[in-house]
């Protein structure tokens, strides 16, 4: 029989996978990270010497000149973490209501170990992203925010904080100006994940009004970033249904035909295009 304790275990996960479903945490979706600076090199020195040559029976000593020193060049100083405590646990009602005191208790738990493993090496990356995502899962977008900031700060060529950042500001902390700027860093610096162009595009769409013209131009965007198949057909699905929403039939009448040529035995894709046929003038 299973036991009681693997069924809770199991629950958890589950809970936990629901939770952070719109999050990202697997460290192979990360772009290749900076490594770090050396902290600095011993001061170069070379000793040369001149010698001078015999004159009869004289010797002339040899004289030795002065090496410039080299200056050590030391890595910038990284700015330390200002946000808060990332041991400390506050969620909040609502969020956890799911769970049941044993997994709390395994989040908390959870959620301590990665605090105190990003307080003793504040460059552990997978700690800070780790440490967000169960502050999150509990509640506590805030603290979230102050740990995906600055995973961004330690490794600010990745992509996966600032797209964790770009839905945390979007759609829970609804500054959509910080989220919008997110996606465009997560982009920048990884411009072959389709999914964080569907994010930028819907960010505009559904809540930034004054953008929503610019929905399209980013999945287009995105497309022309990723002409392999699977990518591409992805976010050439969001662009037809996009149109779709907007009423503009035919430009998703001719998506839809791109995506059916990358997935000829997509049914529902066929059913669209018919639709779609059938109500546009002959």
């Amino acid at each position: 029989m299973i036991s009681a304790k693997f069924t809770s275990t199991l629950v958890l996960v589950l809970l936990l996978l629901g939770a952070s479903f719109l999050f990202r945490e697997d460290i192979s979706r990360l772009l290749s990270f900076q490594e770090k600076a050396p902290a600095g090199s011993m001061p170069y020195s070379d000793e040369s010497s001149l010698s001078g040559g015999e004159e009869g029976n004289k010797k002339e000593s040899a004289q030795v000149l002065p090496t410039p020193v080299k200056p050590v060049i030391s890595a910038p100083a990284r700015p330390q973490y200002t946000g808060r405590d990332p041991t400390e646990v506050r969620p909040v009602p609502d969020e956890v209501r799911l769970f049941t005191a044993e997994q709390k208790e395994q989040l908390y738990a959870t959620l301590q170990t990665h605090g105190r493993a990003v307080k003793a090496d504040p460059e552990y990356f997978n700690g800070w992203i780790q440490v967000g995502i169960l502050k999150k899962t509990i509640g506590d977008f805030e603290g979230a925010g102050d740990a995906w900031e600055y995973a961004g700060v330690i490794q600010p060529l990745n992509s996966l904080s600032f797209a964790n950042l770009g839905e945390l500001y979007w759609r829970y902390l609804h500054d959509y100006p910080k989220s919008e700027k997110n996606f465009r860093i997560s982009i920048k610096n990884k411009p072959y994940d389709p999914a964080t162009y569907i994010s930028l595009a819907e960010l505009y769409h559904y809540s930034m009004k004054e953008k929503y013209d610019l929905a399209d131009d980013v999945l287009l965007e995105g497309i022309a970033a990723n002409p392999q198949d699977n990518p591409y057909e992805s976010l050439a699905r969001r662009l037809a249904y996009l149109y779709e929403q907007r009423k503009e039939d035919a430009k998703a009448l001719d998506w839809w035909k791109k995506v059916l040529s990358v997935a000829p035995g997509d049914e529902e894709v066929k059913k669209d295009i018919a639709e779609l046929e059938a109500k546009l003038p002959k």
